[in-house]
């Protein structure tokens, strides 16, 4: 009787410390993770921004054209001196021309000079945004159709030649196929041959 109590006895003492334990392994694990609204929220904005970039043009200013220009209007301009114009109205300038270029843009400008700026012009096209062709091969895995195919057999050995055959064939997708074929060589006892077949390499 007394032993009976001591196995109960330490029964319900192994049963406290497995409550015991099975406790202490639930509050670590509470702990190890954390309540979903304690998490701070993290919002991530992303902006682009524009690189400037700063090229530096030389203008030629050596090489000029000589041109005759109207005292009253200096969109009137001459490459030669006119013999049946009277030259008192016309003035005689030079025109600077050049062509600023990067991989961005192309800068046209365009001074005319005779002591003083009498005209000027500039002019741009832009390269950007470039265009760029991009081309894709694409190969297409190759495609099987499901079909029946009618086909024939002849043939023998050197001592006979007894094989004259007709067949039926499906083909599933080109994964696998059964066929139906029957030797006629023997019109009274034609024999019957099935046959099944699985793609070994695609």
């Amino acid at each position: 009787m007394k032993t009976k109590y001591i196995s109960i006895e330490r029964t319900l003492l192994l049963i406290i410390l497995a409550i015991v334990i099975f406790n202490l392994l639930a509050k670590q694990c509470s702990k190890a993770t954390p309540n979903l609204e304690d998490i701070p929220k993290v919002t991530i904005v992303r902006d682009t921004v524009w690189q400037t970039k700063v090229d530096t043009f030389k203008v030629q200013t050596l090489t000029y054209q000589t041109v005759y220009v109207d005292r009253d209007d200096v969109g009137v301009i001459h490459e030669n001196l006119p013999k049946t114009k009277d030259s008192t109205t016309l003035v005689k300038a030079r025109v600077y021309k050049d062509t600023l270029s990067n991989e961005d843009i192309d800068i046209f400008s365009y001074n005319l000079v005779d002591g003083q700026l009498l005209d000027s012009e500039i002019a741009y096209k832009l390269k950007v945004p470039r265009e760029v062709t991009i081309t894709k091969t694409i190969k297409y895995p190759k495609t099987y159709r499901s079909g029946f195919y009618l086909f024939s057999e002849i043939g023998g050995n050197q001592n006979r030649f007894d094989n004259i055959s007709l067949g039926l064939q499906y083909n599933r997708k080109g994964k696998w196929f059964i066929s139906y074929r029957a030797n006629l060589n023997q019109l009274q006892k034609p024999t019957h041959n099935l046959g099944i077949g699985v793609r070994l390499f695609k």
